[in-house]
């Protein structure tokens, strides 16, 4: 080979690894290997992405979110949200095999974000508006999966092991019993219902030579068809608010109604301040499940049904099912005078947060009667979660600094895995310790709470 030769295959194969290390890491050049398995690294900002940045480090701190992550990403998955992501956080967290440089790269997020079709507008620069973004995208690719038909075992019946047996049996060795559908109630979660709303009839008397299995198989294949498909699996996120009014009439309750969400925003226009005067976690919960006076309602039972009389409601809410990884928003932005202003307010919260006190139960009757202008009794029931249930643990807290148009989003969180007690201060690419007090003096915005569990936390490296 001549020597013009060789330094064009020179050439060619260092453009290939600049070209290989910009696409994963971004225009910063060559990562900074970490010296440790499991060290947290920094983001590097696009262009105004600190509210990505943010938002990616609050959900790497919640190890449930990370293991339901990695339950549903794929290695094979192209431009996947929930790989990506997965991927991503793996990366940032110092757990992945082997891209370990730091700082690491958010792109791949918002390419995926692309590929769905979501388009992220300039101005949009609020993390928890962008938790929505992706909690939608995954939502999306959950549901995508669940419409994916199953295979013929999940329509028959049939699973592995001692159960299954063939369903082309010959004539000659029909099966021991004739085939019948599970009720929809007895179906196993990870198999579909098989809907029966006509009584199967007596099997008929086979031809010479035709398989019963074979009868019972077009049986089978055709209900399968208009079966309907799997729910899609929820995020860790997801819980359910459980809401009802009550008649200060004739005191008819509603039916209890339920609503799913992702995130809670707390107000802190209702909030008391205490004896303090300053604001806490537990007052904004407070407020938030606060009965409330509802006007014009029809009572079903006290106004007849051709009338328009009107009359005033009660209005309950609760938590009915909480999530294992709880995010509460602080609404901090908020109109007046005509124009958007920022409430700067301490807001205290704890590292340990006890939920059971606002999850679905009876309200206390003081609070009822102290509406309906009477004198109230004691307190009725207890919380309908567990106590072990509603126990939650801090995992992260994103703070903003700057006015209601403008600023900048950073994020104390968890260090993972051996390193969950200590605390990381995380703003793009600075990543340093802190301790647990400077992160509970912060004025949060937004904070991500995990469920408490006894056993020992999983590592993740």
């Amino acid at each position: 080979m001549e020597s013009g030769d060789r330094i064009l295959v020179a050439a060619g194969l260092t453009a290939a690894v600049v070209v290989g290390a910009f696409v994963l890491w971004g225009p910063g050049g060559a990562p900074r290997v970490r010296k440790r398995r499991g060290q947290i690294a920094g983001l590097q900002n696009l262009g105004r992405t600190c509210f990505l940045n943010t938002l990616l480090q609050a959900l790497a701190a919640c190890p449930i979110f990370i293991e339901w992550l990695r339950k549903y990403a794929k290695a094979d998955a192209h431009n996947s949200m929930i790989t990506t992501l997965y991927t991503v956080i793996e990366v940032v967290n110092g757990t992945h095999e082997s891209a370990r440089g730091t700082p690491v790269c958010p792109l791949g997020v918002l390419q995926s974000l692309r590929a769905a079709g979501w388009v992220i507008p300039a101005d949009q620069q609020d993390a928890h508006e962008l938790l929505h973004v992706l909690l939608s995208c995954i939502e999306e690719e959950t549901t995508a999966m669940a419409r994916k038909p199953g295979c013929l075992s999940d329509a028959l019946g049939l699973g592995a092991g001692g159960r299954a047996w063939s369903a082309l049996a010959s004539p000659a060795s029909p099966p021991a019993a004739p085939l019948s559908l599970r009720p929809a109630s007895a179906a196993p979660p990870d198999e579909p219902d098989l809907a029966d709303p006509e009584p199967t009839p007596e099997p008929a008397k086979l031809s010479r030579g035709v398989s019963r299995s074979l009868c019972q198989l077009g049986t089978a294949s055709r209900r399968w068809a208009a079966a309907p498909a799997r729910p899609a699996p929820a995020p860790p996120t997801r819980g359910t608010l459980a809401s009802r009014l009550q008649c200060t009439v004739c005191s008819t309750k509603s039916p209890v109604r339920y609503d799913k969400f992702d995130s809670i925003s707390l107000s802190m226009a209702n909030a008391s301040t205490g004896r303090t005067g300053a604001f806490s976690l537990p007052g904004l919960l407070r407020a938030f499940t606060a009965p409330e006076m509802v006007k014009g309602v029809r009572c079903n039972k006290c106004a007849p049904e051709d009338g328009g009389m009107q009359t005033k409601h009660i209005r309950t809410v609760s938590f009915g099912k909480l999530p294992c990884c709880l995010c509460l928003h602080v609404a901090r932005v908020e109109w007046s005078g005509g124009g958007l202003s920022k409430r700067g307010e301490f807001v205290a919260f704890p590292e340990t947060l006890n939920m059971a006190p606002y999850a679905a139960r009876q309200q206390p009757q003081s609070e009822l009667a102290a509406l309906l202008g009477g004198a109230g009794g004691g307190a009725e029931g207890g919380a309908a979660e567990g106590a072990e249930r509603a126990a939650y643990r801090l995992a992260a807290v994103v703070v903003h600094v700057g006015g209601p148009r403008s600023g900048h989003f950073a994020t104390y969180r968890r260090g993972n895995g051996f390193e969950s007690k200590r605390w990381w201060y995380t703003s793009d690419t600075l990543v340093h310790e802190v301790a647990l007090q400077e992160v509970l003096r912060c004025s949060a915005y937004m904070l991500f709470y995990e469920r408490a569990r006894n056993e020992p936390r999983p590592q993740h490296f």
